[in-house]
């Protein structure tokens, strides 16, 4: 009895050759899909800012920059172990907006491309994190840039029209760009007007502005001077005083349209 319940016991121990290679496909497999859980999260190139890309499908034409709005297909996944913890489809932004790894691998792409982005936590998130995102997690984006548009180029004011030649007791400088015949505003007036407000040094327009309702008694003491200065019609350059360092400020080109009566006080 006893010899029989070893040999039970022995045969239950054996398995056949047969039994081995059977078990082998089922835990390759079980091996295969515990690996493919784990995305290839590895890029090819790096550039000197500590960027590194893969070009999935390269793209053509022209490059988005700094100023350019995308429309990306994206997934954004955790380096270490995979996890994906964003998403996008037909996603709108500025390339400026976003984190700076991910700005600077946009401005690599054409649209029609798709690359893979490791982005080093320092171009990344950070030491703070965020969300779901761990403090000093590196970051891989899977990229497809549909499309991109780029906004009108800025306005710059030519040199040779930036100065003035001439200045009032206040150091107020003006040109008389457009000269009229018209009535000049005083305090009870309300002066109509268009102006273009401009970097004194660059020349690059920093607001432009139609139609613009400006009572007299309500203005600063320096626009008051400048449009008292004027007649309807008309159009100045006005270059403001410099600043206590010697540092240039924002010029004003003004055209004075109309003048009306200035509210009263209870309107």
């Amino acid at each position: 009895m006893k010899s029989l319940t070893l040999k039970r016991a022995f045969m239950a121990a054996v398995v056949t050759p047969a039994l081995i290679l059977a078990l082998a496909p089922v835990q390759a497999a079980a091996q295969g899909a515990a690996k493919s859980k784990t995305p290839v999260l590895t890029c090819s190139v790096k550039t000197p800012e500590g960027l590194s890309y893969s070009v999935i499908t390269p793209g053509n034409g022209d490059r988005p920059n700094a100023e350019s709005k995308v429309i990306v297909n994206y997934k954004g996944m955790l380096t270490a172990d995979g996890t994906e913890f964003d998403s996008g489809q037909a996603a709108q932004f500025p390339v400026g907006g976003v984190i700076p790894g991910f700005a600077q691998g946009l401005q690599l792409m054409q649209p029609g491309g798709s690359y893979r982005l490791c982005i080093p936590a320092a171009l990344g998130y950070g030491a703070a994190g965020t969300g779901p995102i761990p403090a000093n997690a590196d970051l891989v984006f899977e990229v497809d840039l549909l499309s991109f548009t780029n906004p009108p180029p800025k306005l710059v004011i030519p040199v040779a029209e930036r100065a003035c030649s001439q200045s009032t007791a206040t150091g107020l400088g003006f040109e008389i760009v457009k000269s009229a015949t018209g009535r000049k505003p005083t305090d009870g007036d309300m002066a109509l007007v268009d102006f273009t407000i401009f970097d004194a040094a660059t020349g690059l327009v920093q607001q432009k502005s139609e139609w613009e309702k400006i009572p007299l008694n309500q203005a600063s003491p320096i626009f008051s001077e400048s449009l008292k200065m004027m007649q309807t019609g008309s159009t100045y350059r006005f270059c403001m005083p410099k600043t206590a360092d010697g540092s240039l400020e924002s010029n004003i080109i003004v055209t004075l349209i109309d003048l009306r009566p200035a509210p009263s006080g209870d309107n």
